[in-house]
């Protein structure tokens, strides 16, 4: 099983990939973002990553900014 087919559920964020131990992990930001300069540097530096505009309600919350690794909270 590839990173991109694993569910992995965590109660926190993690601080590096339980995968493949790279840092950061993002955030996911669901909706319509506010384009700030703090979003497009935690965008550039893979603390961020946009989700789109469909909410899911179970969906995951981190991705792993490395091996793009979908995590999701417990």
């Amino acid at each position: 099983m590839n990173e991109q087919n694993q569910h992995i559920e965590l109660a926190r964020k993690p601080r590096k990939c339980p995968v493949c131990d790279a840092s950061p992990v993002a955030s996911i930001l669901y909706g319509m973002p506010n384009f700030s300069e703090k979003l497009e540097q935690e965008l550039a530096e893979g603390r961020t990553t946009l989700g789109g505009c469909c909410i899911e309600i179970d969906g995951p919350l981190w991705e792993c900014s490395h091996c793009k690794l979908k995590i999701y909270k417990k």
